[in-house]
């Protein structure tokens, strides 16, 4: 999942707001170190994905013969390798469970950093990153949406996972972004 950069400042300014400002859950040393490794976390789960990609690409360049002898739809093998691939990396591949990943590895962040003090529960402090996270969730779901009924609406049919529709699937998208003021 790969999410503009200026929505992962606001979810992380938000996670920083309610967690410290707002609700005193945690208090860190540094907010602003703070910020920055949280923004590291979502750095480090867009690699792992762009590796999960890179290698689905490779395994299905390795196996294009057998694709083409089997009459096999490469966007199935695709996404068939990539699932096989993300469950073998420990990798969520729906939004929400990705979401909740990260939620875990924020709050782990947290319990393992001797410069932030801990004021409630772990899970209480989970639940409210996961908050947060799934509202951002919601609203790139909703962005997606919006770009795919864009593209359904052309009187041309043009079919997902071609090199036409990505294009104009990222075009409308950074379209929507910048609307939102996201990009």
């Amino acid at each position: 999942m790969r999410l503009p950069e200026k929505l992962i400042e606001r979810i992380t300014d938000r996670i920083l707001k309610e967690l410290y400002e707002t609700e005193k859950l945690i208090e860190p040393e540094d907010p602003y170190t703070f910020k920055k490794r949280i923004i590291s976390i979502f750095k480090d789960a867009e690699e792992e994905e762009r590796l999960l990609d890179e290698k689905t690409k490779e395994i299905l360049k390795e196996k294009l013969s057998l694709l083409e002898e089997t009459s096999l739809d490469y966007r199935t093998a695709y996404k068939t390798v990539r699932n096989k691939l993300a469950e073998e990396m420990n990798i969520h591949t729906s939004r929400r469970e990705r979401m909740n990943q990260i939620a875990q590895r924020i709050k782990d962040m947290i319990m393992e950093d001797p410069t932030i003090e801990i004021y409630e529960e772990p899970s209480l402090i989970r639940n409210k990153i996961r908050e947060i996270l799934m509202e951002a969730v919601k609203e790139e779901e909703e962005i997606d949406r919006e770009v795919r009924e864009r593209i359904r609406s052309y009187s041309k049919r043009i079919v997902e996972g071609t090199p036409e529709w990505n294009h104009l699937y990222k075009r409308i998208y950074d379209d929507a972004l910048k609307r939102r003021g996201l990009l």
